[in-house]
Formats: C-alpha cells, structure tokens, sequence
C-alpha cells in the first residue's frame, strides 16, 4: 500500500495550524489523531503509520498552532491551560479545526468518507469533547485522556461510538470524572466502551514516560491492548 505524507497548512486567527497528513490509496475512512500536550511528535506519527497499515487514512491535528512555545514542561501547561481554562472557546477551537480538515477529505475521487478521533492524554480529552459537540464522527476514542469536560448538553449525534481507555491508578482522571463521564453518556443512551487497565499510571502509550512519582509511567503491554481495542472499534462500524 502506498502512503503520502504532506503538511496542510490552515491559517487561523493570526497564526497557523501545520497539519500531518497521511494518506495511504484507496482509502475511505479517516482518522483524525489529536496528540499530547506536547504538540505533533514522532509518536503521533507512528500512531498515523499504524494506522496506513490498517487501510486508514490519517491526520494528525496541529492542536496548539504556530504560536505556542512547547519546549518545555511550563510552556506546555500554559498552552493547556489556555484552553482548558475556557471550555466554551475550546470548543469552537475544536470545530473550527475539525470542519476545516474534514472540508479536505470529499476531493479523492468524489468518495464519501467515514471519519473517525482519537487522541492521547489532553488530545484524548479534545476526541471525546470533538464526539461530543460535533456530528459525524463515526467513532471517538481516547488514550488516557482527561475526563473533566463539561456534560450539560446532550451529544450532538447519537450514532458516535465512543471508548475510553483508562489507567485505573491515574492520578490526572479522578474516579469523580470517571463516574460523570459513565453517567452522561448512559443517560443519553450513546455507545461507550470504557476499559480501566488495572495498575496503570498516565501516559501508558508514550515510550520514555517514565515519572511514577507524578502518575506518569509507560506500560507497554497495556499500550498494544488498547491498541488492539481501539483499532478493532475502527475497523468494524457495528
């Protein structure tokens, strides 16, 4: 199979937003892959060759943009915070990048593509938000994500497929979040698959997260399961 790698440029409110594509022939299902805090890196973009192997296309989400410094460990919180701090703007900012990746996808052949979001660890929370508040997403699907997102209104589409993959001993996602979480989307009668992975920390994905004292420890086994999870919810729409 054929891949082809190119960077999409979006512009967006005075800076710009540097777009992965991936894009292997033939392919009629995307998945759009929003990374950790620290920005696009070689692991979001194993994540988008993995994905080519399966007969997905892929895009990795330029979340932060062109303006955001994330050199370091306080740089990165910051640009977290600057949207964690405003959920209704985060929101918007959501939309506005993901209409405008999907706006790209109808120009192969006039295919109608499936489109699919998962991301890891704050890209998990932007997925789950993403499946939330926009429809047409086949399948929403996080990676250690954040759980504390608002849930005062419905999803917008009730055929969203929604998974969790949760480290149980994750100090960042409290039992709190967990609950809500389980409790909204029962509520509104929408499909979750959750999987708390027992004696697992935060960032269980990420080679070389290596910090237990701060919650953060890389679990190789628990990587491939939920590896395995994920891309079987991607591979079979029901």
């Amino acid at each position: 199979m054929k891949n082809m790698q190119q960077i999409v440029e979006q512009p967006m409110q005075g800076q710009v937003h540097r777009h992965e594509w991936f894009r292997p022939d033939n392919a009629d299902h995307c998945v759009l892959i929003y990374p950790t805090w620290a920005g696009i890196t070689d692991f979001e973009r194993s994540i988008a060759e993995r994905l080519n192997a399966a007969g997905l296309e892929t895009v990795i989400v330029d979340f932060f943009g062109s303006a955001h410094d994330l050199s370091t460990l306080e740089s990165r919180r910051e640009a977290m915070l600057s949207h964690t701090g405003d959920f209704v703007g985060m929101t918007a900012h959501l939309q506005t990048l993901n209409d405008w990746v999907r706006q790209q996808l109808p120009g192969q052949a006039g295919r109608a593509h499936t489109t699919s979001i998962l991301g890891f660890c704050l890209g998990g929370m932007c997925a789950l938000m993403s499946g939330q508040t926009q429809s047409g997403f086949a399948n929403a699907i996080s990676f250690h994500g954040l759980l504390s997102f608002p849930k005062d209104a419905p999803p917008s589409d009730p055929a969203t497929r929604f998974m969790i993959l949760n480290g149980q001993t994750d100090p960042m996602v409290p039992d709190t979040d967990i609950r809500a979480v389980q409790h909204y989307l029962e509520a509104h009668q929408q499909e979750l698959t959750f999987i708390n992975f027992s004696r697992t920390l935060h960032s269980f994905t990420i080679p070389g997260a290596d910090n237990p004292s701060n919650g953060v420890q890389y679990k190789p086994e628990v990587a491939e399961r939920s590896w395995r999870y994920a891309l079987d919810l991607l591979l079979h729409p029901s």
